[in-house]
């Protein structure tokens, strides 16, 4: 089944340019350096599944003429990732049934902390009529696959850490194309789903050691492990331009962008 992937936002979670900063990268004229906060939209004819609403998700919604979507599937509960929620009121409003949103247990707990109004039932039509639920099956034994129409989407369980541990998750497509952002430690019995894809993106904003993210080189070491056809290195910070990034990976990987497109046929 053919399906899109549209990369909505590239950046780490300043967003890039940051507010005050004038270094090149947040200068730059080049439209592919203005990086908004991570986030992804994989659509079909049918289904129009959203992955992570940060603080951007109003304006990346505009900018990319997305009226619908049909469910969200959220990493982890950081508010770059998060912060977007309460905008999808007006998605959640024009469905009859609500706006289904996934996550991991640690995330379903956090996202009811912070939002506690999503627990009450009530006829205030202003209110998002978001539907909370649990990724099928647990952190310790694995995801279930889930089905949104003709997609099969199989979560990945990440750890991103510390000072706190945070337990993200990643997506595999049809077995075709996988998102990993926000981790240094892939679970082990996971690893298989990430063998051959013809696309892999991987967060990975610097290229120093990191305490909570994989590092460019970690990103390039996990293409060659896995064997992919294209990697992909996002949630990208302001210390190098597109430019550099492609002519520096060139022939192993190529760098995020706001707005870019991968598309896979039958």
């Amino acid at each position: 089944m053919n399906f899109k992937v549209t990369v909505l936002g590239s950046g780490t979670s300043t967003g890039i340019p940051i507010v005050g900063c004038h270094c090149k990268v947040c200068t730059s004229k080049n439209s592919k350096d203005k990086r908004l906060r991570a986030s992804l939209l994989i659509e079909t004819h049918e289904q129009k599944i959203l992955i992570d609403s940060g603080p951007d998700l109003r304006y990346q919604m505009l900018r990319n003429q997305i009226d619908n979507i049909d469910a969200v599937l959220y990493t982890h509960f950081h508010y770059d990732h998060l912060g977007g929620l309460d905008d999808l009121r007006p998605f959640s409003q024009r469905r009859a049934n609500g706006l289904d949103c996934w996550c991991n247990e640690q995330t379903y707990d956090e996202i009811l902390s912070k939002y506690p109004y999503l627990k009450k039932v009530s006829g205030n039509h202003n209110l998002p009529v978001i539907h909370l639920k649990r990724y099928e099956g647990s952190l310790a034994h694995g995801y279930n696959i889930h089905s949104f129409g003709s997609l099969q989407i199989k979560p990945i369980r990440l750890i991103h850490v510390p000072p706190d541990i945070v337990y993200s998750v990643g997506f595999v497509v049809n077995e075709r194309f996988g998102y990993l952002t926000d981790f240094r430690i892939i679970h082990d019995d996971d690893l298989e789903f990430l063998q051959n894809l013809e696309v892999l993106f991987i967060g990975a904003p610097l290229a120093r050691q990191h305490p909570t993210h994989c590092t460019h080189s970690e990103a390039l070491d996990y293409f060659e492990r896995f064997k992919v056809a294209t990697g992909v290195v996002g949630h990208l910070a302001h210390s190098l331009s597109h430019d550099e990034l492609t002519e520096k990976w060139s022939g192993r990987a190529v760098p995020a962008y706001d707005g870019q497109v991968f598309s896979f046929a039958d």
